[in-house]
């Protein structure tokens, strides 16, 4: 029988609840660019906008803070942090890492990537080839995540599909912080998706290595590109 004492192992939910929704409604603002690098996050004010109690919200700043999108500091409270060069560098070779380790998984046994991942992502690189041709290129950026995510979930490892997928957050900041225009998305499509899927299908895992970390040092080049440039307001420091 389980124990329902005052010592009872299994905590109630409604606090982290709260923390969770919290920080998702946090972070999905900060994401989008509605909370900008430099903003300050008043307690207050978030416990009247989301309707919880500040204690919450002060963990939920917590949460964001250890993820990155909150900088804490004594006596000055919170406040969104800039993206730095550092913090581009540190998340695309992760994400890198992760994805070499999805590649090696995979291609280690012939029967760990199913006929249905293979099928998606065929259907994904052949939209990367489509979105290519649209004006605009949001399409192209959704498509492509989508296209690294099959990857990554294809594998069934769950830490590896979690951290990737914590890390897509960071790169979605990036790109509408820093305003990257693709100039020439028919190639990237071609060279970074095409190509991969291609040597995925065909287990030829040294391609695959290589395609994969060009494309992923090519994006993190454009993103530094900009904030070496000071282009982006707010993207190389907080105010």
């Amino acid at each position: 029988m389980a124990n329902t004492g005052s010592d009872s192992i299994i905590t109630p939910m409604n606090n982290m609840e709260a923390t969770q929704f919290a920080a998702e409604q946090i972070r999905k603002a900060i994401i989008a660019g509605h909370f900008r690098p430099g903003d300050r996050l008043i307690e207050q004010q978030l416990t009247e906008m989301l309707d919880v109690s500040r204690h919450p919200v002060r963990e939920a700043l917590r949460l964001l803070a250890r993820e990155g999108f909150v900088e804490l500091k004594r006596n000055k409270g919170a406040t969104v942090s800039a993206v730095e060069a550092a913090s581009v560098t540190e998340v695309y070779n992760i994400r890198v890492a992760l994805g070499m380790l999805a590649l090696d998984y995979l291609m280690a046994d012939e029967d760990r990537l199913s006929d249905s991942d293979l099928r998606r992502l065929e259907k994904l690189a052949n939209n990367a080839l489509r979105c290519a041709e649209l004006e605009s290129q949001a399409e192209t950026v959704q498509n492509d995540l989508e296209f690294q995510q099959a990857i990554i979930d294809a594998t069934g490892l769950q830490r590896t599909i979690r951290y990737f997928s914590e890390l897509t957050g960071d790169v979605r900041r990036f790109n509408n912080l820093l305003g990257v225009v693709y100039t020439d998305r028919k190639g990237d499509a071609e060279n970074y998706v095409v190509k991969l899927f291609e040597a995925i299908r065909d287990r030829n895992l040294h391609e695959a290595h290589s395609i994969w970390q060009a494309k992923f040092t090519k994006a993190a080049e454009r993103y530094l590109s900009i904030i070496e440039r000071g282009k982006s307001d707010g993207a190389s420091r907080a105010i």
